[in-house]
């Protein structure tokens, strides 16, 4: 609670604005301003007595609408307590938002879970949430690569709000490439695919050229599947043909033949034809 006292202290407490809060249900929301380490500021807030979330927005990597939902189904208003996230990407929705709003779950000190949304109702079921206004989100990408990089539990998680998070890529870009933990650089090569930045497909193709780990490799040939096509489709058929590693051979003629494309097929008889 000192803690608590401390952070309100230090902060200057805001109206809250109707364009920058989440539809959040049942939730008491306080707007306060950010100031100082992200980290240290989100964690102080954390009380036993309350569940205790804290959020704010930021530019997403390219418009598109994210929803915090219970699966496939339309329930309603989704939980903010829940683990479930389905993502709907239509250029053409009305709905359409280049702003995604992040928030943490705070307990015991720590951030205990990490929920990125847009366009979406959710409710709160009486949550304390601090919504946080001037957000640096250079401050944000820092903060999420550090956790991604972690043994944090909430490592992963980190990682998917990376990929949504404007001006991201290069910091998914130098985990896919140097995060000490594969399995963090083998997530990071999928998540960074989702964002179909320019520079994704050749920091992919510098994974299956230099990663160390094999597994790795095998989850950049996949990330590459992931790729628009007219990126994808041409990587496949080339590592498919030429590729020194017959397991990356194999792996890129699996994902080539799920593509439902005509060059996929062609590429794949004119591989057969051989």
């Amino acid at each position: 609670m000192k803690q608590l006292a401390l952070a309100l202290a230090a902060a200057v407490v805001l109206p809250l604005c109707a364009q920058e809060a989440p539809n959040l249900r049942g939730a008491t929301i306080s707007a306060v301003r950010a100031a100082g380490d992200l980290h240290r500021q989100i964690v102080s807030f954390d009380n036993p007595a309350e569940r205790v979330w804290v959020g704010y927005s930021v530019k997403m990597d390219r418009p598109r609408q994210v929803e915090i939902c219970c699966g496939s189904w339309n329930c309603g208003a989704c939980s903010l307590d829940g683990d479930s996230t389905t993502i709907n990407v239509n250029t053409s929705s009305e709905s359409l938002s280049d702003t995604i709003a992040i928030l943490y779950r705070v307990k015991n000190g720590a951030i205990a879970a990490i929920r990125p949304f847009s366009n979406c109702t959710v409710n709160a079921q009486g949550a304390r949430v601090y919504w946080l206004e001037g957000v640096d989100p250079r401050a944000s990408v820092a903060m999420l690569e550090s956790i991604a990089r972690s043994e944090d539990p909430m490592a992963k998680k980190s990682l998917f709000a990376l990929s949504l998070h404007g001006g991201a890529t290069d910091a998914l870009i130098d985990i896919a490439h140097h995060a000490p933990r594969s399995k963090t650089r083998g997530e990071a090569l999928f998540w960074l695919a989702q964002t179909a930045a320019d520079k994704a497909a050749s920091a992919i193709r510098d994974a299956i050229e230099n990663d160390p780990d094999d597994e790795v490799r095998g989850k950049a040939v996949f990330a590459v599947a992931q790729l628009p096509d007219d990126k994808s489709i041409p990587m496949l058929a080339e590592l498919m043909r030429t590729y020194h590693s017959r397991n990356v051979r194999k792996k890129a003629a699996f994902w080539l033949g799920q593509k439902n494309d005509p060059r996929a097929l062609e590429a794949i008889e004119e591989y057969l034809r051989r």
